[in-house]
């Protein structure tokens, strides 16, 4: 792709996409070779452990016994604080194979794991609480993924968890996300180096995401 070409898609990304609240797909080779590189590594630093412990302790909370899905779970770190309560069933699925492989290796009794891209990959069944850690932005649309995804929540009482750091179009995504969702609860885990997680849990609204 040429210089101009590079300049004009990432004018159109960010006057249009960006300001829709639209989400900036990755290449699974991306994933896999920052997992390589060790990028991924901070995932288990104390500083992203406090947004995990909510997202785990709202999900425990809000179902006894919940059958959980993850999608984009990474290695599995939530997971691995989520298998500390009692589970119906425990699915994790997410597009890097060197995601999946320490997943693997923690060595999760019960916890299935599926490497597959959540743009074209659904699950078979449905369950009571589907966990998007992070990983919502990668969708090209999220709200149409969260409209997709709601087809896979428990009838009557399934939720939605999303955790989204601050950054980059944030509000426009939460704005786009809320058009399809309802907010059940919501807050914030501020670190002491001042960055930002919201985190929300979210019931369908039934509706069409609308035009970007």
């Amino acid at each position: 792709m040429s210089l101009i070409s590079r300049l004009k898609n990432g004018l159109v990304r960010k006057l249009f996409r960006d300001a829709a609240g639209m989400g900036r797909p990755v290449p699974k080779e991306v994933f896999d070779r920052e997992y390589r590189a060790g990028h991924w590594d901070l995932l288990e630093g104390m500083e992203e452990l406090p947004r995990n412990l909510v997202l785990s302790g709202l999900v425990t909370r809000m179902f006894d016994r919940p059958s959980v899905l993850d999608v984009g779970c990474g290695n599995c770190r939530l997971i691995e604080l989520l298998k500390a309560h009692p589970m119906a069933r425990c699915m994790g699925v997410d597009v890097s194979s060197e995601g999946i492989q320490r997943a693997g290796s923690r060595g999760l009794t019960g916890v299935e794991l599926v490497e597959a891209d959540f743009e074209t990959w659904r699950p078979a069944d449905r369950f009571d609480a589907i966990i998007f850690n992070e990983s919502i932005g990668y969708a090209s649309d999220p709200a149409a993924t969260l409209v997709d995804f709601s087809a896979h929540l428990s009838s009557g009482k399934g939720m939605f968890f999303l955790s989204y750091f601050r950054s980059g179009n944030h509000s426009a995504l939460w704005r786009r996300i809320e058009r399809v969702c309802e907010p059940v609860f919501a807050t914030s885990i501020v670190s002491d180096t001042k960055r930002v997680w919201d985190i929300k849990v979210l019931r369908p609204r039934n509706v069409s995401p609308g035009p970007a």
